[in-house]
């Protein structure tokens, strides 16, 4: 367990809590991007939180995955992974921040900006190693709240996934500098 404030902690993520990680993103992740998908998102949820998608992501040395605890409730997951970098970008070494998910009633409390914070002191600063993430481009609500936080907006591609709508595959890559 590591302590990030009184109310905010995190719990590493095991292959035994694959059905627990499953259940919580069937919870928190539809209400937020259920829009984007033709099934609502059930095949991507259903693949991504896999009992085998999980083994592989979590016998990966670069990889760190964690459930979010406030107030000793499980309300989101983080995952982070080191020596991973951006498409197009000329730095050897950087930082991804792959997923982080909060429950939606929990948003605007601060604890995304304190996990990015908790992120960037963990992984980023000893070598000043830059911060990324992948985000839609349709949504304007994390969008404006990554760039907030320092990021900023790096290059565009698109999601290539058959199951998402067409019209929501557009994606930025950004990108934090760490001193």
């Amino acid at each position: 367990m590591i302590q990030l404030l009184n109310d905010i902690s995190l719990s590493p993520i095991s292959l035994s809590e694959q059905g627990k990680l499953l259940q919580l993103m069937k919870e928190i992740y539809p209400p937020v991007y259920s829009h984007l998908w033709m099934d609502k998102g059930e095949e991507y949820l259903t693949d991504i939180y896999s009992k085998e998608n999980l083994k592989a992501e979590i016998m990966n040395p670069d990889v760190y995955y964690y459930f979010i605890q406030y107030k000793k409730e499980t309300n989101g997951i983080l995952k982070v992974i080191t020596n991973e970098n951006v498409p197009g970008a000329n730095d050897n070494d950087m930082v991804k921040l792959q997923r982080i998910y909060i429950s939606p009633a929990l948003q605007g409390k601060g604890i995304g900006k304190q996990l990015i914070r908790w992120v960037e002191d963990a992984f980023c600063k000893e070598h000043s190693l830059p911060l990324w993430l992948e985000v839609m481009d349709s949504q304007e609500k994390a969008i404006n709240f990554y760039e907030k936080q320092g990021f900023v907006k790096f290059n565009r591609f698109k999601f290539s996934s058959g199951r998402m709508k067409e019209e929501y595959r557009g994606m930025y890559r950004m990108i934090k500098s760490i001193n």
